[in-house]
């Protein structure tokens, strides 16, 4: 089998997209984003003037989606902005992607190749198309995305996918390496991210308990977050909000791991364990003054009898309230009262009340 092109008779013009395009930057973009990469890449090709709000309009998708396409290939490395007085309709400047792969890429390939071809650790495109389909992978990606507030550039998906080779580091992993600089150590930046897990392979980490016994033995406050993480049964990484409570615990409530562990003894009982649930908990602890397990042994319920004793003085004192004692009235007081709930009465049963002093009453 095999394909051919077909001779047009009359010549309505054609747009010639890179090969490296196609094979490296399309399959893992977003459908959108390249249907405006191609859009605005004819215009160029052809000198049309044109703007974003044209573009938006010829491929009926909101504005929007035309702005983030841009800053997802500006990310990419493939198009270059440039500012004009208009805010949305900047310049935009394709990069010629045969010069770019020679200055950028294949050099760099070829020492990488050429430093660890006895590993084979460098990821191939072809195991970038294949991770692509695989769920712990996929999962893992959009984990670190959705830390870092954006879409990884296919660069950096490589190098993720490499750091995994070379390190023999598991998705999950590679998640929690993530989440401690970016989330705990407020770094983002990747070659910092490679020292990290780079140095957990080196300690041995291979999974959560090799981890927090790690950075346990470093005093990392992040391994504290990740022993809340795992008694709550998270199979995810804790948000910077719930990195927040749990300072607020160890640092202004001063709790110690023993009673926010003992707190979170409970969670098996909730169909759906969250911090805000235990934070309540700890937070009547602390207005308590418990610090130790032995001061929980003081938080006990007051006893049946107490209870009942409660009740029958509550009822008692209803039912003072309830009587009317004849002293404090005069007769024609009482007449007056006797008459207005009967009123009440007949109101209630839908009956005319009668006028006072009827013979019929």
């Amino acid at each position: 089998m095999y394909f051919i092109l077909q001779e047009m008779k009359k010549d309505l013009g054609d747009t010639p997209i890179e090969n490296i395009f196609i094979n490296d930057y399309m399959p893992l973009a977003d459908g959108t984003y390249v249907k405006v990469y191609i859009m605005g890449y004819k215009c160029a090709r052809e000198r049309i003037s044109f703007n974003n709000e044209t573009i938006a309009k010829n491929l009926n998708i909101p504005l929007t989606d035309v702005l983030k396409a841009w800053d997802y290939w500006e990310n990419e490395g493939i198009i270059i902005k440039h500012k004009t007085d208009e805010e949305y309709n900047y310049i935009v400047e394709f990069v010629n992607l045969k010069q770019y792969y020679v200055e950028n890429v294949y050099i760099h390939t070829a020492k990488v190749n050429s430093e660890e071809s006895h590993n084979k650790v460098y990821a191939s495109n072809e195991q970038l198309l294949t991770s692509a389909s695989n769920p712990e992978i996929k999962n893992m990606m959009e984990e670190i995305e959705d830390m870092l507030g954006r879409p990884l550039s296919v660069n950096e998906r490589r190098k993720i996918i490499t750091w995994s080779n070379k390190y023999k580091t598991s998705p999950s992993i590679m998640v929690q390496a993530f989440s401690y600089c970016i989330n705990n150590k407020k770094i983002k930046r990747f070659s910092y991210i490679e020292s990290v897990v780079s140095s957990w392979h080196d300690e041995g980490v291979v999974d959560l308990d090799t981890m927090v016994e790690y950075l346990e033995k470093r005093n990392d406050r992040f391994s504290t977050y990740s022993r809340i993480s795992k008694a709550l049964g998270f199979h995810r990484t804790l948000t910077e909000a719930e990195m927040r409570i749990i300072d607020k615990w160890i640092d202004e409530w001063e709790f110690s791991m023993e009673m926010i562990l003992r707190c979170l003894d409970n969670s098996t009982k909730i169909s759906n364990p969250n911090l805000n649930y235990f934070d309540k908990i700890l937070s009547q602890w602390h207005e308590k003054g418990f610090k130790t397990i032995e001061d929980l042994k003081y938080d006990t319920k007051p006893p049946t009898k107490a209870k009942a004793t409660s009740k029958e003085a509550s009822k008692t004192k209803n039912k003072f309230h309830n009587f009317i004692q004849s002293e404090d009235f005069s007769g024609d007081d009482l007449e007056s009262i006797a008459r207005k709930r009967f009123e009440s009465k007949l109101k209630k049963l839908g009956l005319d009340v009668p006028e006072e002093g009827d013979e019929n009453n």
